[in-house]
């Protein structure tokens, strides 16, 4: 995980997604890019394009600055930073430039809070998510930083493609020395279950597994549920591109979860 791409509003960039980027740099001795979509203003009013655009690049670059000062001194192990404005729509930009430029692991808020609009909501990280081929870690920007020590992988009955589908995630439990609870929530009680192959592919891996059958709540209410009970620090699952009907179901589950979740959610790919 050599370099960590942080999608990030231009009118703050200090948020709780900056925190967790530089953690996971340090432990990796990553480069952290802060990169701000730029994307033309249109008025609200009249309705006509209103050229801010170079107005709001700078803006951009001058916060973004500001972080990158402010945090200099907390990198370390060899981690460095930098930033990038590029021009476009949030969703389809970052997704574009994290490929581009070979990104491991895109960051991003879930919210981000400005007087002319909210530009990274959960529909721009689903956006992201639903768009790239790689991992994506949402951070919830009123989540207070803390080590990921617990972590939780949520899967369901669908089939992973390989081993390499939970190498980002078996990265970060290693670098942290985190524990992993495997949950499952079998809501139709059919006993399908979860990818026979999970233990080969968590082969050296200290994991315990819970298994919750039956439909007292949905999919999303019981990972909820469960990252409260287990005091999770980061709560991990797949977002898988099987067929059509299969991908329509795991994205409505990720997207409510999205939405919903009051920890940092790293949504692995499965294409």
């Amino acid at each position: 995980m050599k370099k960590i791409m942080v999608a990030t509003d231009y009118s703050d960039s200090s948020n709780t997604a900056v925190t967790y980027s530089i953690s996971l740099a340090n432990h990796f001795g990553s480069l952290v890019s802060l990169v701000s979509a730029v994307e033309e203003p249109y008025s609200s009013s009249a309705g006509v394009l209103v050229n801010m655009r170079d107005h709001i690049r700078e803006q951009a670059m001058e916060t973004m600055g500001k972080v990158q000062s402010e945090v200099a001194g907390q990198l370390k192990n060899g981690a460095t930073m930098d930033t990038h404005t590029v021009d476009g729509a949030p969703g389809p930009t970052i997704t574009r430039v994290a490929k581009a430029k070979d990104y491991d692991l895109i960051v991003m808020g879930t919210r981000g809070s400005t007087a002319a609009r909210e530009m990274f909501t959960g529909s721009v990280a689903n956006s992201v998510i639903k768009n790239t081929q790689l991992p994506v870690l949402v951070v919830p920007t009123t989540c207070p930083f803390r080590d990921i020590r617990r972590v939780i992988l949520s899967v369901d009955e669908q089939p992973f493609d390989g081993p390499h589908v939970l190498e980002p995630l078996l990265s970060i439990l290693r670098a942290y020395n985190a524990e992993l609870i495997v949950y499952h929530g079998d809501e139709d009680g059919d006993g399908k279950g979860y990818d026979p192959r999970l233990p080969e592919y968590l082969a050296g891996v200290d994991y315990r597994l819970e298994v919750r059958s039956g439909k007292s709540e949905s999919i999303s209410e019981g990972i909820k549920n469960a990252v409260k009970l287990h005091q999770a620090d980061l709560l991990c699952m797949v977002y898988h591109d099987h067929g059509f009907f299969g991908r329509l179901f795991n994205e409505s589950t990720v997207s409510k979860v999205v939405f919903a979740s009051e920890v940092p959610m790293l949504v692995l790919q499965d294409a």
